[in-house]
């Protein structure tokens, strides 16, 4: 028998479901992990740039899905 697709348990009584994010989304909570490393690690220079890009995405318009 083929393996099948992992899948997430159903969430349980007071748990809320989580939705896919939007491959914008995605890489913002990507880049908010680089910056956390790089603020941790004291690279300021680095955590400058990741927050920039940062904000840069998110004041773009939402991409239309394919």
């Amino acid at each position: 028998m083929d393996p099948t697709p992992a899948q997430w348990p159903s969430p349980g009584p007071g748990e809320l479901a989580t939705v896919d994010p939007s491959p914008r989304a995605a890489v913002v909570a990507s880049l908010a992990g680089t910056l956390s490393r790089a603020v941790a690690l004291g690279d300021a220079e680095a955590a400058r740039v990741v927050h920039e890009a940062i904000g840069q995405l998110r004041g773009l318009p939402v991409a239309p899905e394919r």
